[in-house]
């Protein structure tokens, strides 16, 4: 069997195959890394978010403690 080192033209297709490999996973890391940032972005949203209805909650029970008392 003949090696790629063998037959250039073989080796150079080779290559072409894996520098396509390589780009695609390239635009697969980059998609992936957006979806990440855009995931962050929307925990840090319902974190702000969770704070300001736990700290409403918190006003909320003071207020009906105030109306009991």
């Amino acid at each position: 069997m003949e090696s790629p080192a063998e037959n250039p033209s073989k080796a150079a297709e080779y290559l072409k195959e894996l520098n396509k490999i390589i780009e695609t996973q390239q635009e697969l890391l980059e998609k992936q890394k957006r979806r990440i940032d855009e995931l962050e972005q929307q925990v840090a949203k319902l974190y702000h978010e969770n704070a300001c209805l736990q700290d409403e909650h918190h006003r909320h029970l003071a207020t009906c403690r105030l109306q009991q008392g």
